[in-house]
């Protein structure tokens, strides 16, 4: 049996919940938001989605804010509908600010729908706004049909029922301090099976024999403009369900 897996790939990934979310910089080329005639335009897009999860018998909420543009920002903050203000704050790169959610920020509740605005300062204090519809549409959880290790050719099974109207798949392995070792592929709304092995992209860091590792399998419903171009910033609702698989046996 196998010990130790060779280490496949070297990036960083987004936190557990939402690691599918991609890093765009300044690869943008709509929803712009021009300013003063002779002055540079500012492109950005800004999302709000749910995460949904269940802890017990309880069905949790909470938002989560991304906002990417084409120039570095150099503040950032979401008004809500209900008028809270909510700061972000730069991820990795001064073209992407995010406001991930606590744990103890999870409650029963769903947002409010409604517009978001996202404001802020970029290039020596110059302003930007750009916004959000949020329509509080939820999926339901998708549910695991069954996980299990092949000890003979090194690789984990999951298979799981299908969510109506999910329009993307993912599985993400954290280990038992809750960082990500694996992050998946993007899967179709179709895929209903992954296979995680040796040659498998998305390896962040090496298991070993005996390992529990906590299976998340996020489904993801997008906003109704959404398209093969722009979904990463228009995603309305992350539901995930987490098993544990404990690698090598």
């Amino acid at each position: 049996m196998m010990e130790k897996f060779h280490y496949m790939f070297n990036r960083k990934m987004w936190s557990a919940g939402i690691v599918f979310l991609l890093l765009l910089g300044i690869v943008l080329f709509s929803c712009k938001d021009e300013f003063n005639e002779g002055e540079e335009t500012f492109e950005g897009y800004g999302d709000i989605f749910i995460q949904k999860k269940k802890a017990g018998d309880e069905i949790l909420y909470a938002p989560y804010y991304h906002l990417v543009a084409n120039s570095s920002i150099e503040s950032a903050t979401v008004e809500t509908p209900n008028g809270e203000s909510v700061e972000l704050a730069p991820y990795e790169y001064l073209t992407t600010y995010i406001r991930e959610p606590k744990e103890d920020e999870f409650s029963t509740s769903i947002m409010a729908a409604g517009t978001y605005q996202f404001t802020g300062s970029y290039d020596n204090n110059k302003t930007f706004t750009v916004t959000d519809m949020f329509d509080a549409g939820i999926i339901d959880f998708p549910k695991i049909d069954s996980v299990s290790y092949d000890n003979t050719n090194y690789y984990i099974y999951l298979s799981w029922e299908t969510v109506s109207r999910a329009n993307m798949y993912k599985v993400n392995l954290l280990n038992q301090a809750g960082n990500i070792v694996f992050s998946g592929a993007e899967l179709t709304s179709e895929s209903n099976a992954f296979v995680i092995g040796i040659d498998t992209e998305g390896w962040i860091s090496t298991p070993y024999t005996g390992d529990v590792l906590t299976i998340q399998l996020h489904a993801y419903l997008f906003d109704s403009d959404a398209d093969d171009d722009n979904w990463y910033y228009n995603i309305e609702c992350n539901s995930y369900t987490e098993t544990q698989v404990v690698w090598g046996e």
